[in-house]
């Protein structure tokens, strides 16, 4: 009996021993929860708080950044009144100062009464567009000139004189813009490419190129079709030339530019009329507008840097 009473007394013991470990085991954990919720509760505060932080600071030089641009701007608009104002002397009636607009006014007005009153040719003159003056002309468009010209042993030499701008002459003119040296050299003959003939010619004249044999000089070109080049009958020699120009006049008229010159024949330091060779008078580079009755006139006519007249 006693023994059976002391085993109850055993079991009661485990049970309440039992009870009190759950008990304990129950307070420990809700402990550790509530820790936990303090922390997660903490953090989230503090990064809700640091948020609001960084907001509050970028609104807040949001607000420098557009109250320093104002500043600028209302600093840029009263020093741009301030300016107007003493551009226009409004300061000046503070300091009993004359504006200097009245002063200028008063200054002219003293000018013209000191002054005899121009004439009214006059100021009609001042007023017309200045007109380019033959030096300025001559600089500008004398350069035209360059390759167009014919020597005075040239079988084209009267047909140029007199204003006859032929077709051969032309060609001629064009072989004698261009450097010999660069034309396709044979043992005895000199070949050169019609398209690169075709293209200076083209650059040169206001005419329809078409290919056809020609002379220079003596030199028969002819134009060889199957090669689509010019073959001379000899290698090209560049003819000597004596004739000398001056340009007398230079008129713009309708687009065009009109060269008026003096040319004669220059030979042992005697000057000769180009068509009629007779002797003008002895020659130490004066000008040959002294001698333009005894020499000869021509007048070259150009558009858009091409010549396309000549005339006596």
């Amino acid at each position: 009996m006693a023994r059976k009473k002391k085993n109850e007394l055993e079991v009661v013991s485990t049970k309440e021993n039992i009870l009190l470990d759950k008990k304990v085991d129950t307070e420990s954990i809700k402990n550790e929860l509530k820790e936990y919720v303090d922390e997660q509760i903490n953090k989230t505060f503090i990064d809700e708080l640091d948020k609001a932080n960084r907001k509050l600071i970028r609104e807040k030089n949001r607000k420098i950044v557009w109250k320093n641009i104002f500043i600028i701007i209302l600093l840029l608009i009263i020093g741009f009144l301030l300016f107007v104002m003493y551009h226009y002397n409004f300061f000046d009636r503070f300091f009993n100062k004359e504006p200097n607009i009245e002063e200028k006014e008063k200054k002219d007005n003293k000018e013209k009464e000191d002054k005899p009153e121009e004439k009214k040719e006059e100021k009609e003159k001042k007023e017309e567009k200045k007109e380019p003056t033959l030096a300025e002309l001559k600089k500008e468009y004398a350069g035209l000139l360059e390759d167009y010209y014919v020597t005075d042993s040239s079988i084209y030499l009267s047909d140029f004189y007199d204003g006859k701008l032929t077709v051969d002459m032309m060609k001629y003119m064009t072989i004698n813009s261009f450097d010999f040296s660069t034309f396709t050299k044979e043992e005895d003959y000199n070949i050169i490419k019609e398209s690169t003939f075709q293209t200076m010619f083209q650059k040169l004249f206001d005419e329809e190129y078409t290919s056809g044999t020609f002379n220079y000089d003596e030199n028969k070109i002819r134009y060889v079709k199957q090669m689509e080049s010019y073959m001379s009958e000899s290698l090209l020699i560049r003819e000597e030339n004596n004739i000398e120009r001056e340009i007398k006049d230079i008129k713009l008229i309708d687009n065009k530019v009109m060269i008026m010159t003096v040319e004669g024949v220059v030979k042992d330091n005697k000057l000769y009329n180009v068509i009629t060779n007779e002797e003008v008078s002895d020659y130490k580079e004066d000008s040959l507008l002294k001698y333009e009755d005894k020499l000869n006139t021509i007048i070259y006519t150009f558009k858009d840097s091409k010549l396309i007249n000549l005339s006596k």
